[in-house]
């Protein structure tokens, strides 16, 4: 095989070569694409909530973290809110930290719930930019759950692993007078999208 190789001319050697590294090319970029498919449809399934309830009032920020607490368990989530670690006015940031980590992982929870008011507006949609749990928890979040202008609002839920986004998603609630008609809407909704959660997404 080898003598007819050299046998050949410079020209027709040329275009063998040149034909073999396009067909070796070709194998590179294909076996490449499909590792990269496989990692992106790799589904989120939900088995276990560290709960953060991103509100500037430490008053919604107890009773939101209670609430989601309460049906998070309810649905055979392992769960554990933040209001446990976290001492009032204390930088959430340590929420990332290893201490904390290690705290987490002793108890079986390794996915961070991060859940805020993301507006009023019916239109809101999800964020295109990803951030990473640190930027998240650094960042201020100014919506209260209620306020007397409003009739909707937006939840937004960001999941992480490994400080990094792994799945986001929103709960849209309407025709809202008070902040007891929130929460009460959040008890009627939420459930289903955890259910979602709990049996995988992507």
């Amino acid at each position: 095989m080898y003598s007819n190789f050299f046998s050949m001319n410079s020209s027709i050697r040329n275009n063998y070569l040149v034909i073999k590294l396009q067909h070796l090319i070709v194998a590179i970029i294909f076996l490449t694409t499909f590792s990269v498919i496989g990692q992106q449809t790799a589904p989120f399934q939900l088995t276990n909530a560290f709960i953060v309830a991103q509100l500037d009032r430490p008053e919604e920020k107890f009773s939101l973290e209670i609430n989601l607490a309460e049906l998070f368990s309810e649905q055979g989530v392992n769960v554990f809110p933040s209001l446990n670690i976290l001492k009032q006015g204390q930088n959430p940031t340590v929420l990332a930290s290893d201490s904390v980590t290690s705290i987490l992982k002793n108890k079986q929870l390794d996915t961070y719930v991060l859940v805020s008011v993301r507006g009023y507006d019916r239109n809101y949609r999800k964020k295109s930019k990803q951030t990473s749990l640190l930027e998240e928890l650094s960042s201020s979040h100014l919506f209260p759950i209620y306020r007397d202008d409003i009739v909707s609002l937006t939840f937004e839920f960001l999941f992480y692993q490994n400080g990094t986004q792994v799945y986001s998603d929103l709960l849209k609630i309407k025709n809202i007078n008070n902040k007891d008609s929130v929460l009460k809407k959040l008890h009627k909704k939420l459930p289903k999208l955890i259910h979602k959660w709990k049996n995988g997404v992507s």
